[in-house]
């Protein structure tokens, strides 16, 4: 768990939202959530700072706003005129469900489907907030994920549901290790687990690897 503050996951208590980037709030963990999809973190952060300084990091603040003043806040981040908007849709939806903690402290499936139905709010992002900003044992199945596993010898099933199930049944049910899975999993793909041409040699996997088993025997070879 050493390395995991390196990349900006802070195990703590299982139900804190510092989790995420350190962050302050699970208002801030589900903003983060829309502005990281196809965004390295490093942009985000500049991202959730400027919100920040402008007041803009709940989502009363983020309804009241317009468009133009969340846009210059987030011109770090890839696609903003485009996340702009799914956060002005999801400050809507939680202020119309009566603020934040009547928003998320429905029953998931409530929430999850509500979330879905947003433009550009997909299975993981959804997910990703239930977890980290809602703290519904409700798991994140990120692909990159699915790659560790399919490597390490998991038959790894195809579709998102199935997968997240997958995962669900083979984890204890509560929230630390939900959390900590997620995180170390992501952590080990940027570490090591690339697509293309991983660095075994830097995993802690790398005894129980197919795909480090498989070079090592080529250079024999």
């Amino acid at each position: 768990m050493k390395v995991l503050p390196s990349f900006d996951w802070y195990p703590c208590d299982a139900h804190s939202p510092k989790w995420w980037g350190g962050l302050e709030s699970p208002e801030e963990v589900a903003i983060t959530a829309v502005l990281v999809q196809q965004t390295r973190w490093e942009n985000v952060r500049k991202a959730y700072e400027n919100l920040r300084v402008a007041r803009l990091n709940r989502f009363v603040a983020i309804k009241k706003s317009s468009l133009c003043s969340i846009k210059s806040c987030i011109k770090s981040v890839g696609m903003y005129a485009s996340k702009s908007k799914r956060l002005k849709e999801l400050a809507d939806a939680v202020i119309k469900a009566g603020g934040w903690k009547t928003f998320i402290n429905r029953d998931a499936r409530e929430i999850r489907t509500e979330l879905l139905r947003l433009n550009g709010i997909g299975y993981e992002t959804a997910d990703s907030i239930l977890l980290f900003a809602g703290n519904h044992l409700i798991f994140p199945a990120s692909r990159l994920i699915a790659r560790v596993l399919e490597r390490i010898g998991f038959n790894v099933p195809k579709g998102y549901e199935a997968f997240r199930r997958f995962v669900e049944l083979g984890l204890p049910r509560d929230l630390f290790s939900y959390k900590l899975f997620y995180a170390s999993s992501l952590v080990t793909t940027k570490v090591a687990c690339h697509s293309s041409e991983p660095e075994c040699q830097k995993c802690y996997l790398s005894n129980i690897c197919r795909t480090f088993a498989y070079k090592q025997a080529s250079n024999i070879l």
